[in-house]
């Protein structure tokens, strides 16, 4: 299987190079200003204050998740593992969405406290994200259900599906990790989607993190080149014409 994986690697390497360099300079284009800005936020206030702000939060978790799936990502769009890089952006979303509503509603809450609620509700059916996302108190709900709803879609299998996985097993060409550009082109999309929804729901939680972030043009030219219609909103940042 190592060896097989292996081939695979190489072979998208060489066959969608153009795509997976999409999706890396995405991923360092998308995290190296908000990662960056973080850090300095938290060793610029007071250790109290950075705790409070900071590191009581679930969501401020899901950030230092994000960091680690979004490599991860890439190495299963490398892989041909592309409905896992999928999952994975699904994930992402739920984790964010579930610890947002948890945060809000218990703002003075320890994180041990937050994590034993998570820990209570995670397994409950009424804590389905399409209904979380409905509790939230934000705007351009819409976009973030079709976008739950779209990516729930690619995830669970159809019977187009099955039978499109037939077809690559009868393949002479074809084996358990077949290569599709346009779908690690799919894989791309989905993550500019997935930045654009976490931190449009991660960043207005911290202030110190807002208020550098709109002074990073950095960060600026990131939401104007990848069209980042949410946040051009939080940042008031207007959009290049398409």
């Amino acid at each position: 299987m190592e060896k097989e994986i292996r081939k695979v690697v190489r072979k998208s390497r060489k066959e969608c190079g153009d795509e997976l360099e999409h999706i890396n300079r995405l991923l360092v284009r998308a995290l190296t200003p908000v990662s960056n800005s973080y850090v300095k936020c938290c060793f610029g206030v007071e250790v109290k204050k950075a705790k409070r702000e900071y590191y009581s939060t679930l969501a401020e978790k899901c950030f230092m998740e994000l960091i680690r799936n979004s490599n991860q990502i890439l190495a299963l769009s490398y892989s041909g593992l592309y409905r896992n890089a999928f999952d994975s952006i699904r994930h992402i979303l739920e984790s964010i969405v579930l610890a947002i509503y948890i945060d809000t509603r218990h703002p003075n809450a320890e994180l041990e406290t937050r994590i034993e609620i998570l820990s209570e509700v995670e397994d409950k059916r009424e804590y389905h994200a399409i209904r979380l996302i409905d509790e939230l108190e934000i705007d351009y709900k819409d976009l973030l259900r079709r976008e739950y709803k779209r990516l729930s879609q690619i995830i669970h299998p159809s019977h187009e599906q099955v039978l499109e996985m037939i077809d690559d097993f009868m393949r002479p060409e074809g084996g358990p990790f077949p290569i599709d550009c346009k779908r690690i082109e799919e894989i791309h999309e989905s993550m500019r989607r997935m930045y654009e929804i976490f931190y449009f729901l991660f960043i207005p939680l911290f202030p110190s993190l807002k208020q550098a972030l709109q002074n990073n043009q950095e960060f600026i030219e990131f939401i104007k080149d990848y069209n980042q219609v949410l946040l051009s909103k939080v940042f008031k940042v207007r959009l290049r014409k398409s």
